[in-house]
């Protein structure tokens, strides 16, 4: 969030780069001050290891965050079940949702993304029309091929990625056209667990409360020293200062539950559009560009002089499809016309003679990925080979 173009300039922007380059920098150079230079390169080290490059550190943070809660659940709530508000049957469900997440967590760890190799890039470069405007044909300076459309090259795990979204660290693995569906189906199960554990934990302070009578308890109030009914609020207090953990267990799995169903709900939103997270910050880019004025797109004469130009030069390597409009930015193009002396008016695409017009706002860029609401989701679901 703090690197796009909406935030950048802001708050979130500016503690982002605090957090991620001027602190790390603060703290280094402490370091070496401090142990000298031997350590600091030690500690160097370390930090290309855990920021720069793959590595399994976060989905060991997850392994055990479930591991132990799940042990946490199973001493403080599992004797409870079932209960007065509880029935038999979650005996058998919470052994198959337990189960389930980790079966869905190791899938999507252990998937192929979509890796593009020497041997598939040609198929993959015909999958996606080239929009000559986030993706263009271009050559893949680590892996010496051409780059398909909606294609990214990962740099933690050294592979490009087809119809690539972004490299999850939870699961150590990228997210792309072959595994999208297994991330959502790993963020789903994450949120079932976590709501699904709440909902027994909130039931089985209930039928606490009902073994102990709470909603008949009386109180003797501080203020007036007048014996009153327990209220809710109290009873709830009572209830989690009786079973610390329980209660301390109920709250991490609904705050956790409620940030990944937030970030689910977004990863829903983009496949809904027919886009990936990549090509969202690409299009926050082009936001950016557009009101600065620089995104132009030419008309259909220069269009069609355009599309020869790069048919020629790219016809031994294009294996893609073209598609019917060209966007640019010809900020280069205006300053020559300028200088020559050319009318303002014209120059601007003001004048009848124009070759181009400016981009006034993003919707006037149409998403040439986004097929409708059920080929979008159709393509998540049941991706086509590579």
């Amino acid at each position: 969030m703090g690197p796009s173009s909406r935030f950048r300039n802001g708050p979130i922007g500016k503690l982002h780069h605090f957090l991620t380059e001027t602190l790390i920098e603060w703290i280094g150079f402490s370091f070496r001050q401090v142990c000298g230079n031997r350590s600091s390169a030690i500690s160097d080290r370390l930090y290309v290891y855990f920021v720069e490059e793959k590595n399994p550190v976060l989905v060991i943070v997850y392994l055990i965050l479930l591991t132990v809660s799940n042990f946490l659940f199973y001493v403080t709530a599992w004797p409870h079940i079932p209960g007065p508000y509880l029935s038999k049957a979650h005996v058998y469900l919470v052994p198959i949702v337990i189960i389930f997440t980790y079966a869905s967590f190791f899938i999507a760890c252990s998937s192929d993304p979509g890796r593009i190799t020497s041997e598939n890039v040609d198929k993959a470069c015909k999958m996606f029309n080239y929009d000559f405007l986030t993706f263009e044909p271009k050559e893949c300076r680590t892996c010496k091929f051409t780059k398909p459309a909606r294609s990214k090259h990962c740099s933690l795990c050294k592979k490009c990625v087809a119809k690539c979204d972004h490299h999850c660290s939870w699961i150590n693995n990228c997210v792309g056209l072959k595994n999208h569906r297994y991330f959502l189906l790993f963020l789903y199960a994450t949120i079932q667990i976590c709501v699904y554990g709440a909902y027994l934990i909130y039931y089985i302070f209930w039928g606490i409360s009902k073994n102990m009578n709470l909603t008949e308890a009386w109180i003797t109030s501080v203020e007036t020293r007048k014996r009153v009914r327990i209220s809710t609020y109290q009873a709830i207090l009572f209830l989690i200062h009786q079973e610390r953990v329980l209660g301390a267990l109920g709250i991490f799995t609904l705050l956790v539950g409620l940030v990944i169903f937030i970030f689910m709900c977004y990863q829903l939103h983009l496949v809904y559009n027919g886009t990936t997270a990549n090509e969202a910050f690409k299009r926050e880019d082009l936001e950016e560009i557009i009101m600065d004025g620089e995104l132009w797109v030419f008309d259909k004469e220069e269009l069609k002089k355009h599309k020869k130009k790069i048919k020629d030069k790219n016809d031994s390597k294009l294996k893609g499809k073209s598609t019917a409009v060209y966007w640019v930015q010809p900020v280069k193009r205006r300053q020559n016309k300028s200088s020559e002396g050319e009318n303002e008016a014209e120059v601007n695409g003001e004048n009848s003679k124009q070759v181009g017009r400016q981009v006034k706002s993003i919707s006037e860029i149409c998403n040439l990925y986004d097929q409708g609401f059920w080929a979008n989701f159709k393509e998540v679901l049941f991706p086509p080979s590579l």
